[in-house]
């Protein structure tokens, strides 16, 4: 995302109420479905902020991250999403119950006001700083989270997504009945407001301040709960041609077939 375009923001008080009457029906029995078919543990819940404002920046492993941060944290929390996830029926769904679209790919002016919107009214933000599924080391960030930060003065909150992934899936891997899964909130980053300008150069001091925080956050987690980062998602394995659905023995019966198959007579002309 390009920050340098976005200095001068429009005024965010004539946007549309968020449509999260949808959102708050179904969260409490989404997550009643999600902690009792997994082992959720909460740690550092003590931490985070009595109320909103407040930004998640949280370690992304799995396919399931984005639900789970949404749904069990106390306050109802939306989701910055990519403009990918907003087709179809899914991105009809996830526009519904309020969810947050940005196109990472250009300056994307309706998708950062909005979320600056949610937190000028006291909303709870999630974010996953890379921008993609990875190992979960944050080795990189994206500048988002902090310049919403220096925007609002919202309060970044690191949480580490432990279990989400097992070691060798690929990123689309759900975890199976009754694993263990841990959400550690860490302590809060308090990023003062800045006015316009927003220089580069601060921002970019900003993201890797999160970046660093976050990560040795995950680290000091996954000793404290003995549960391991995932490491490198596994490849896809490639969809099987007509070919080898078949099978060789049934290629072999297929081609003999043909090969006997009578020839009718053609006649005279």
């Amino acid at each position: 995302m390009s920050l340098g375009t976005l200095a001068g923001l429009p005024h965010t008080e004539q946007l549309p109420r968020r449509r999260d009457l949808i959102f708050r029906t179904l969260r409490q029995p989404t997550r009643w479905l999600m902690t009792h078919y997994w082992h959720i543990r909460i740690h550092g819940r003590e931490q985070l902020p009595p109320r909103g404002p407040m930004i998640l920046v949280a370690n992304h492993v799995g396919v399931i991250d984005g639900p789970l941060m949404v749904v069990v944290h106390p306050q109802p929390a939306f989701a910055l999403a990519k403009v990918e996830l907003f087709t179809g029926a899914l991105g009809k769904a996830l526009d519904y119950v309020g969810q947050i679209s940005i196109d990472r790919r250009r300056a994307d002016l309706r998708g950062v006001t909005r979320a600056i919107h949610l937190l000028r009214t006291g909303g709870v933000l999630t974010i996953f700083p890379e921008g993609k599924r990875t190992g979960g080391e944050v080795a990189y960030a994206h500048r988002g989270a902090a310049y919403l930060a220096m925007v609002t003065g919202a309060p970044v909150v690191p949480v580490a997504l432990l279990g989400t992934r097992g070691p060798g899936h690929t990123t689309g891997h759900v975890p199976s009945y009754h694993s263990p899964i841990h959400v550690c909130y860490g302590r809060p980053m308090q990023i003062p407001a800045v006015p316009w300008p927003r220089t580069k150069i601060a921002v970019a001091e900003w993201t890797e301040k999160i970046r660093t925080t976050l990560a040795e956050h995950i680290a000091s987690s996954a000793e404290l709960t003995g549960m391991q980062l995932p490491g490198p998602p596994g490849e896809r394995r490639p969809k099987p041609s007509r070919r080898d659905f078949l099978g060789p023995r049934l290629r072999k019966t297929i081609r003999r077939s043909r090969e006997t198959r009578p020839q009718l007579p053609t006649g005279d002309r």
